[in-house]
């Protein structure tokens, strides 16, 4: 008889013995059950706890490391809204009052006279004003029912002057008449002016207006009319002083 395998079965499993060979060898396998799993013993103790080992030695602080590189600046960042308006602020106390500014201000010298009536004229006749209508400072004067205006102070003056023309009763036509300013006996240059009559009831309006320099004083300026027989009026003259 030969032992062929011993296999360990389960706990509820029943012993078995079987013959692998023959009647003349046999060979026997066996099945041996194993016996149930017993229960858990009791824990034992907790051992003592064993006696705390010495602290090691603390190492030495190792040296700082190298600063490293300074990183790029990073991208500005968008504005953020505006904060809404603070309230106003108390009205401060009024300052002192300021010193009082001087005045450019200044009175006008001027003069205007003025002829009605119409008057007969011819070749070199001084046109007569003789009425004032308008006189304050002293840089001007002018007697009424006189030709002559007279200035007192040098300086630059304003002439403005207007009239009305119309031919004498027989004169020969056609008939030219001019009028000019004269300073000093002198004609001031772009002051004439003159008109062409061809039939006795026509009749003109003219008129000038020049600045004057008066170097010396007094001056004399009058208005010259030429022509072989007219009529002038009414008339009106003014003069404005403008400065030194």
């Amino acid at each position: 008889m030969q032992v062929g395998s011993v296999t360990t079965g389960e706990p509820e499993e029943t012993a078995q013995v079987t013959n692998s060979g023959d009647e003349n060898n046999a060979i026997f396998d066996f099945v041996i059950p194993r016996g149930q799993t017993g229960t858990d013993g009791v824990p034992g103790n907790d051992g003592a706890t064993g006696p705390t080992g010495p602290a090691g030695a603390t190492g030495s602080t190792g040296s700082t490391g190298a600063t490293g590189p300074k990183g790029s600046t990073g991208a500005t960042g968008a504005t953020g809204p505006t904060g809404a308006t603070g309230p106003k602020g108390a009205t401060g106390a009024t300052g002192p009052k300021g010193a009082t500014g001087t005045c450019s201000c200044k009175t006008p010298d001027l003069l205007s006279a003025y002829s009605t009536p119409p008057q007969a004229g011819k070749n070199g006749t001084v046109l007569i004003f003789d009425r004032n209508a308008v006189s304050n400072g002293s840089s001007i004067t002018h007697a009424q029912n006189s030709g002559t205006f007279t200035i007192q102070q040098t300086g630059f003056y304003q002439v403005s002057f207007h009239g009305t023309l119309a031919p004498a009763s027989g004169s020969t036509f056609p008939l030219t008449v001019s009028l000019y300013l004269q300073q000093q006996g002198t004609q001031v240059p772009g002051t004439a002016v003159q008109h062409t009559f061809h039939t006795s009831t026509d009749s003109a309006n003219v008129a000038f207006s020049q600045i004057i320099q008066v170097t010396t004083v007094p001056t004399t300026i009058q208005v010259i009319g030429q022509g072989t027989g007219y009529f002038y009026g009414p008339v009106s003259m003014s003069i404005d002083k403008l400065g030194s």
